[in-house]
């Protein structure tokens, strides 16, 4: 998994392939470039200028689950994820550690201000299917 900011990468140092739910939340500050991922509540990296002091400007298109060799298209079946995911937020701020551990472990449930799954529309593609699901039952 990697966090692309303005054509500049970083790979996040977390592990999904054990067939189980996951949460994961990674942060970046347009300040130095600060990011930080963390995996079910826990911190597992952080690191400093990936495009430090470049806005996300508005009006884009976040695409969940494929690279892209231009923008908004080339894509190859090869390099798409396989998998499930739920539940993804966006926010205008970074959030605590002590948030994002009471997401993981369900103690709050926080809504993006920037995109919330729950409001937005999600396009789908390639054949995939919405599924119900409630990650803190």
């Amino acid at each position: 998994m990697e966090l692309l900011v303005n054509d500049k990468a970083v790979t996040l140092p977390v592990t999904m392939t054990d067939g189980k739910w996951h949460h994961v939340c990674v942060t970046w500050s347009t300040r130095e470039g600060a990011w930080e991922a963390y995996q079910d509540g826990v911190k597992k990296g952080s690191g400093q200028n990936l495009s430090a002091w470049h806005s996300i400007k508005p009006g884009g298109v976040f695409i969940v689950g494929q690279e892209q060799d231009t923008v908004g298209g080339r894509f190859d079946v090869t390099q798409s994820f396989m998998g499930e995911v739920s539940d993804l937020q966006f926010w205008s701020r970074v959030l605590t550690s002590g948030e994002i551990h009471s997401q993981a472990t369900c103690g709050g449930h926080l809504v993006g201000d920037v995109m919330s799954w729950s409001e937005e529309s999600v396009e789908l593609h390639g054949g995939l299917t919405e599924l119900p699901f409630e990650p803190c039952h």
